[in-house]
């Protein structure tokens, strides 16, 4: 599970990496764009991961009764 946060970590900061400063290594949208993509990605997987933490037992709880 900790690798999971730790991969999901990297994503969301080498997303705003790219789209910060990417314009330096390729073309200003690409890097945005490639940028955005990866950060949104990263923070959809995290809030997953945390939902699941979070209310997984109580969504268990619900279906039993």
């Amino acid at each position: 599970m900790k690798t999971k946060r730790t991969f999901y970590l990297v994503l969301i900061l080498l997303g705003a990496g790219i789209a910060g400063l990417g314009d330096r290594f390729m073309h200003e949208e690409y890097a945005l764009a490639t940028g955005i993509a990866l950060l949104m990605f990263g923070l959809y997987k995290t809030t997953q991961l945390w939902s699941m933490e979070h209310y997984g037992d109580e969504e268990k709880d619900k279906e039993n009764d």
